[in-house]
């Protein structure tokens, strides 16, 4: 009876622990994914409103020494544009580019993979670095080196690349 009693009640303090670490790990989720998108609403609020871009198709994020979202979308002449929207400040400069003139994202893609067979892609997205508009094409090599290319967004040449070296395994 004693040992029944023991079992059944360890039964349901381990149920009760599992149940708990799934429902945490669902919350965990939500807030990083909620996180990750923050701001995209006002972004995408003022560059309705503010601009003469009628339709958001996309919002990415890029992080260098200033932070940007970046918005794909187009105006009421069916012009597709790029804009960078600066996350600080309350003046807000904004880079706009038309689409027709950049290189596209499955061109960068295509050349990237051809110069690198054996890498594994992480990301690509547009960049503005130092007043100039870039891909920022992130991805490890064979080496296990993690590789940040910036390519020139109209034509794919390398404006600058970072290498860093893995220190732990």
């Amino acid at each position: 009876m004693r040992r029944s009693r023991w079992l059944f009640w360890s039964f349901w303090v381990i149920i009760i622990l599992i149940l708990s670490c799934f429902t945490y790990g669902v919350f965990l989720y939500n807030d990083l994914a909620s996180a990750k998108t923050a701001g995209y609403d006002e972004t995408k609020k003022q560059i309705l409103e503010n601009t003469s871009i009628t339709n958001i198709d996309k919002i990415e994020q890029f992080n260098g020494a200033a932070s940007y979202h970046v918005i794909f979308g187009e105006n009421k002449d069916d012009e597709k544009k790029l804009i960078f929207y600066p996350l600080k400040g309350n003046e807000k400069d904004l880079t706009t580019i038309d689409q027709h003139e950049i290189m596209p994202k499955k061109e960068v893609l295509g050349q990237w993979n051809e110069q690198c067979k054996d890498c594994n892609l992480v990301n690509i997205v547009p960049a503005l670095v130092d007043e100039k508009v870039l891909w920022e094409v992130t991805y490890e090599n064979n080496s296990n080196q993690y590789i940040i290319d910036y390519l020139d967004i109209h034509d794919g040449t390398r404006y600058e690349q970072y290498r860093f070296n893995r220190t732990f395994k």
